[in-house]
């Protein structure tokens, strides 16, 4: 891989995100063990989690050799998860926003000079191996999210490197002493032999060089798989389990009530704050603790932007890691709908409950008994969220299709429903037509995996053909794409 263009690349991404390059140089660290995570089945199973989230073609056009597409701070969090952006945001000192951002910015040229001519590498290219080594000391504080040991593989790295010069070194050396103690031994008497033994010498020395790094090999495989020696002390052995940053809000009549528990000084004043600005200092009650065993809170900035919005009364919202709980019932409808779909908008990626849309308000007006026909015209008010150009299903649908699927459970018998999959008109029509198909099942398989039988179910793609909405403006094509529900006869 070209040294030069990873350079010229940190520089556009420290520039666009407002990173340091160093810092810039140590995501692109992050990044490449992620990339070549062993746990995880290296390179090629880094592929494999992409085409796992739905995002198949995004990173096969970065292994092929035509355009790169672009991959959005949203579909970077559904790769990574919102816990993992948090804490390499809170690693580098960086907005979440802003890594995610530089993540994304990242990844296309990285994997693209990685695979040469469509080519998939099956290790870490010398070249890049230091980069790894650079960050050795803060990767074993990933590894908690499931990306493997990272830090064991780092110090591997390191271990192999560093160890192979001294292999080599201490072998020229060697073989210089041998040399010349064996001139001072023998005398010019000898010196037609000299060269028989300087080439035995030499070979002695690379099989100790040899040796030297099968032993840093091996240190690095039992640094990553080995269990605790017998007796061992696990508490010393073992990563210890961080706990999720955890966060209560609830405004009562005008006064914010907090509690939770955040992983550092920083992240507490600049939440505290942020609140204080929102509803004034005298009306904060509670406070938050500090825990340096709590992982970074990834929803911190996101949460914050959106704290002038939480200035309904009896709003309560809660956080669990990238997990979030919502109360809006004491409001006006209305309010709920429009305050939900911003809390939608602002936490892409996280698991929302207590969403309430149109279609949660129709479904859960069903009354016992009713028709197919009831059922359908209250599935089709619900918005089913997909990642851009992919059929993964975002993480706060969820709790639509969870509503959706216990009111199909209780539908008369024999109701058999088509799950209609509908895109906008931008791009290729054929390939329109696949993912339309492909999120129509995303669908279907999801209702299935609630509980729905997967009788009652039939997928189908209609691509950009039946539009109910102008595609010249974003607006309609937002309503053109969609999930459309029909009672098959």
């Amino acid at each position: 891989m070209r040294i030069d263009l990873l350079d010229n690349l940190i520089s556009d991404v420290s520039g666009r995100f407002g990173l340091t390059n160093d810092k810039a140089r140590q995501l692109v660290g992050v990044l490449i063990a992620l990339i070549f995570d062993e746990k995880r089945g290296g390179f090629a199973g880094f592929v494999r989690l992409f085409e796992q989230k739905g995002l198949g073609r995004l990173i096969q056009s970065w292994v092929g050799t035509g355009p790169n597409e672009s991959i959005s701070a949203a579909q970077v969090d559904h790769i990574f998860g919102a816990p993992l952006i948090g804490a390499i945001a809170g690693k580098l000192g960086a907005p979440v926003s802003a890594t995610a951002g530089a993540i994304g910015g990242l990844l296309p040229n990285l994997i693209n000079e990685l695979t040469e001519g469509g080519k998939e590498p099956t290790g870490i290219p010398e070249t890049l191996k230091s980069w790894v080594v650079g960050i050795a000391d803060w990767l074993g504080d990933l590894g908690r999210f499931g990306w493997g040991a990272l830090a064991a593989g780092a110090a591997a790295i390191g271990g192999a490197v560093a160890g192979g010069a001294r292999a080599i070194g201490h072998a020229a050396d060697a073989t210089v002493d041998a040399a010349a103690g064996a001139v001072r031994k023998t005398g010019r008497g000898l010196a037609a032999f000299l060269p028989w033994l300087v080439l035995l010498l030499a070979l002695l020395a690379a099989l100790v060089w040899f040796k030297g790094c099968q032993r840093q090999r091996d240190a690095g495989d039992a640094a990553v798989s080995s269990p605790a020696p017998l007796g061992a002390d696990p508490a010393a052995t073992a990563p210890a389990t961080q706990s999720n940053a955890r966060f209560s809000f609830e405004n009562a009549d005008g006064k914010a009530r907090i509690g939770g528990q955040v992983a550092s000084d920083a992240e507490k004043a600049k939440l505290l704050d942020a609140i204080q600005a929102a509803f004034g200092a005298d009306n904060v009650e509670g406070d938050l603790v500090v825990d340096a065993g709590t992982a970074p809170a990834g929803w911190l900035d996101r949460l914050n932007a959106l704290l002038p919005d939480l200035k309904a009364r009896s709003v309560k919202l809660g956080f669990d890691g990238d997990k979030i709980d919502i109360d809006t019932s004491a409001l006006p409808e209305a309010e709920r709908f429009a305050l939900s779909q911003k809390l939608r908008q602002g936490f892409g990626g996280f698991e929302i409950s207590g969403l309430w849309d149109r279609a949660m308000a129709a479904l859960s007006a069903l009354k016992s008994g009713f028709s197919a026909d009831d059922l359908v015209q209250a599935l089709n008010l619900s918005a089913i969220y997909f990642d851009t150009g992919s059929a993964t299903i975002t993480r706060d649908s969820y709790e639509t299709l969870r509503k959706a699927a216990e009111a199909i459970k209780a539908a008369p018998a024999g109701t058999r429903i088509e799950v209609g999959g509908h895109t906008d008109a931008t791009g290729d029509a054929a390939a329109n037509l696949q993912l339309s198909l492909e999120r129509a099942n995303a669908v279907t398989a999801k209702l299935v995996e609630l509980g729905v039988s997967g009788e009652q179910l039939v997928g189908k793609g209609y691509g950009q053909d039946q539009p109910i909405a102008d595609n010249a403006s974003e607006e309609g094509k937002a309503r053109n794409r969609r999930m459309a529900f029909t009672v098959l006869r």
